[in-house]
């Protein structure tokens, strides 16, 4: 059975998707079946192969973004442009993201069949979330407890990749200056 997907890509004029080595060590094109889930991938704030994109799913099924630090979304997606990759593939040969129902893996290239290009990825989210389709969770509204869960995973994901190890790298930046006191954990932790 034959389904369209989607890719998003800070990168313009893509006409075939190649697989490539993500953090967790395999080449792959990454799709997913939603444009909404896609476009959050067509801005990045941490250099390849590190990724950022906190967000999951509310009790409807919407896709949820969290802002983790003050002005979040405004510093990923305000007056950044990305595309959509589109392409259509039988389902069967694709691989399934065991955390994520929508999300797809190819281990081959794949030819694109449309791209559309999104002039404000800002823009195009707040026109979702005024369409009931995506919804942000605004720095301002969380919980201490719910600040200190996603501080927690930043922190153990340092622990399990970075502990005994380079620690000079695009993700370890990130952290540094987007959370300066999960740094200094992990540096305390460290010794």
């Amino acid at each position: 059975m034959s389904i369209l997907l989607y890719h998003g890509s800070p990168t313009g004029g893509i006409r075939t998707l190649q697989p490539f080595t993500a953090d967790h060590g395999k080449p792959y094109v990454y799709f997913t079946t939603s444009d909404v889930s896609a476009a959050l991938y067509a801005a990045r704030v941490i250099e390849r192969p590190y990724y950022w994109v906190p967000y999951g799913y509310d009790a409807q099924g919407r896709i949820t973004y969290t802002e983790v630090w003050k002005n979040a979304f405004a510093d990923v997606f305000s007056r950044k442009k990305g595309y959509l990759y589109c392409c259509e593939a039988d389902d069967k040969a694709l691989l399934r993201f065991p955390t994520h129902q929508s999300l797809r893996l190819s281990q081959k290239a794949m030819s694109v069949s449309r791209a559309d290009t999104i002039e404000d990825l800002g823009d195009w989210f707040l026109r979702r979330e005024q369409e009931g389709r995506f919804v942000i969770q605004r720095y301002e509204t969380l919980t201490p407890a719910a600040l200190s869960l996603w501080h927690g995973l930043v922190l153990e994901e340092l622990k399990e990749s970075f502990s005994g190890g380079e620690v000079e790298n695009a993700y370890t930046r990130f952290v540094q200056d987007k959370f300066p006191a999960v740094w200094e954990r992990f540096q305390t932790e460290m010794q």
